[in-house]
């Protein structure tokens, strides 16, 4: 053994190793021998173990932080294909590719099963685990409203409903191989579903085209900077993003459920990022309020 190990740290060490696997392993729901699983990869981990004091410069955290990574890594080798554990389902809805256009063929999906995040939103990343602006429009799959949980999945009986026929990033995902998921086709947009539909796609263009997020962030910075004298260009964008939402429902019988999906989400739930809220007057017209998240008179 290295001589910079303390002999007495050492097996303590271990002894914490076994404990941590039987933790991980019931994570990723192996049922692979703690002992056998620590034997595998002890060379490994000994190169991670803690040295004498004046030798270490990882904290305590970042040393287990090391050993876990390299215990879950052993740990998803030991049961290679999927148990249908629901946690891929639980940590976002996937993003459609291009193959998953004959999903809707098929009428496996449907618009009010599905939301499109525009282009400059701002989206959770359940590969990152980040929210940030998207940098090209895509469609996901709904969640359970408050959660990140896929609509079609079932945490009751940990099913998905269309398992069989799942989108592909589905597919792909593989939860317990150490390597990334291989790449998949371009995100799925509008345009290739909608495109055929005439009026309804003009409208839909139109209404990219002036209710864009790169408009909306426009509007809003001159809001702040101007001190709120431009608050009719804001409104504007509101009002006519609102004005097509209802349109689309009147004229072509559309589903509010499904409203997300041609239009994406309305602009006004965006208005809390920035402080604000979108009231309604007597008259059917709207102001701006600031937003008070402690529900406090503002």
């Amino acid at each position: 053994m290295d001589e910079s190990f303390n002999k007495a740290e050492w097996d303590f060490f271990v002894v914490a190793l076994k404990e941590e696997a039987r933790t991980v392993l019931l994570e990723v729901g192996s049922d692979a021998d703690p002992h056998t699983l620590v034997a595998g990869i002890l060379e490994d981990l000994q190169a991670l173990a803690p040295r004498e004091p004046d030798r270490e410069e990882r904290s305590e955290e970042e040393i287990w932080t090391q050993v876990r990574e390299r215990l879950l890594k052993a740990a998803y080798a030991t049961r290679p294909h999927c148990i249908r554990c629901g946690t891929c389902c639980t940590k976002g809805s996937p993003t459609l590719v291009e193959e998953d256009i004959a999903l809707f063929k098929r009428d496996v999906l449907k618009p009010a099963d599905v939301i499109t995040i525009r282009r400059g939103e701002l989206a959770y990343n359940n590969l990152t685990e980040e929210i940030a602006p998207v940098e090209h429009e895509m469609i996901k799959i709904r969640e359970d409203p408050g959660t990140r949980t896929c609509v079609f999945y079932t945490e009751q009986d940990k099913s998905c409903s269309i398992y069989d026929t799942r989108p592909g990033q589905c597919r792909r995902q593989e939860c317990w191989s150490p390597q990334p998921p291989a790449e998949a086709d371009e995100p799925l947009t509008r345009e290739p579903l909608l495109s055929i539909t005439g009026d309804l796609w003009n409208i839909i263009c139109r209404h990219e085209e002036r209710c864009s997020y790169a408009n909306f962030d426009r509007a809003l910075t001159r809001l702040a900077a101007t001190k709120g004298q431009t608050v009719e260009e804001v409104l504007d964008i509101l009002g006519f993003d609102q004005h097509v939402r209802d349109f689309l429902g009147r004229q072509f019988r559309l589903y509010p459920e499904t409203l997300a999906f041609f239009l994406g989400k309305p602009l006004a739930e965006s208005l809390a990022v920035h402080g604000l809220k979108l009231e309604a007057n007597p008259d059917g017209t709207y102001f701006l309020t600031m937003d008070d998240p402690t529900g406090g008179e503002g």
